[in-house]
């Protein structure tokens, strides 16, 4: 599978993209309950990647980042995270070939008590 996205309710959600190619992440592909929790925004927290090209990052037209070889970057060690078009989806571009995995914080609405998980 080229493209893998695992989520987490109220916690983190990890992308995964391996193989050429381009692959569109969009917030509502981030919730883990499509009937009680709507995604708002999403923060890029940490990414590992390998390549033997480079991978872009890309949101609302505008280059995130683009990496080389092999490589992380842990944003959230400085109390940072890339969250430029937060709202936007994520485009990721792999050329030649690799595999980039990135961890996002992501910002929801919920229509369930919190509390009770009883349906407000």
């Amino acid at each position: 599978m080229p493209l893998e996205i695992t989520n987490s309710l109220r916690g983190a959600t990890l992308v995964r993209a391996t193989g050429p190619g381009t692959y569109t992440v969009a917030l509502t592909d981030l919730r883990k309950n499509p009937t009680t929790e709507t995604v708002t925004s999403a923060d890029i927290r940490r990414m590992m990647w390998s390549t033997n090209g480079n991978i872009s990052i890309v949101r609302n037209s505008i280059e995130m980042a683009t990496v080389h070889n092999t490589g992380e970057m842990r944003f959230d060690d400085y109390a940072y995270s890339l969250a430029n078009n937060n709202t936007q989806s994520i485009v990721i571009t792999i050329a030649t070939g690799g595999t980039i995995v990135m961890e996002l914080s992501k910002q929801a609405t919920y229509n369930v008590d919190p509390t009770t998980g009883v349906s407000l």
